[in-house]
């Protein structure tokens, strides 16, 4: 059943191919209009070709495994056909008699060519736009996330600064209370001198009358 499909497909597309040949032959004897329409009517006929080809290569995978490499084979030929007969298209739309004919149809061949140019630098120029405008896009996320850091950084240097500030407050602090001890300190000491001072003194006075006292009272009693 699939052989006979396929059989079918090929009596199409000799029959396209076939009428392909005829009608492009007859475009360079043709100008204006008529030549134009003719045109046209190739242009569809290959456009059908071409569909038949795709249908004919999906019916290929589904053939036998003994039949499909031959088939296969055919199919890459009648391929290798189509693209031939679109060149001689291509060359039979400029094979005019009338030199105005060809001189029009050069000049539209060079508009196009121009215009394939332009249209190649735009798409040149837009990838380009599309890489600069990502390059941007990464420096502004690396600029975002440096600025990040460096808040980061700024907001840990505050903080030690202020640890800094009470660290000194503390220890001008301690040196006030030291310096308050140091007075308390010296002026006990003084006092603890004094007071020795003073002692020593009572105790040579006591230790004089006591002297005074013996020696009356030995005096008195001899």
């Amino acid at each position: 059943m699939a052989t006979q499909l396929w059989e079918s497909y090929e009596q199409q597309y000799s029959s396209l191919t076939a009428e392909i040949v005829n009608k492009t032959g007859r475009i360079p004897n043709l100008s204006g209009t008529e030549k134009q329409s003719l045109i046209t009517n190739v242009e569809k006929l290959f456009e059908e070709t071409k569909e038949l080809l795709e249908q004919m290569e999906l019916e290929v995978r589904e053939l036998p495994t003994a039949s499909r490499n031959k088939h296969q084979t055919r199919l890459k030929s009648f391929q290798a056909e189509l693209t031939k007969l679109e060149k001689a298209l291509r060359k039979s739309r400029i094979a005019f008699c009338d030199e105005v004919h060809v001189r029009d149809e050069l000049l539209g061949s060079e508009e196009t060519n121009r215009s394939q140019d332009q249209r190649q630098r735009l798409l040149e120029n837009t990838e380009r736009l599309e890489r600069t405008s990502k390059n941007l896009d990464a420096g502004y996320k690396t600029c975002i996330e440096t600025e990040e850091i460096g808040s980061a950084i700024l907001e840990d240097l505050h903080d030690q600064r202020q640890t800094l500030q009470r660290s000194r407050d503390r220890l001008r602090d301690t040196n006030e209370a030291l310096g308050k001890s140091s007075r308390v300190l010296s002026g006990m000491m003084k006092r603890v001198i004094q007071n020795r001072i003073l002692l020593v003194a009572l105790s040579v006075t006591m230790v004089v009358v006591i002297g005074i006292a013996i020696y009356f009272a030995t005096k008195r009693h001899s």
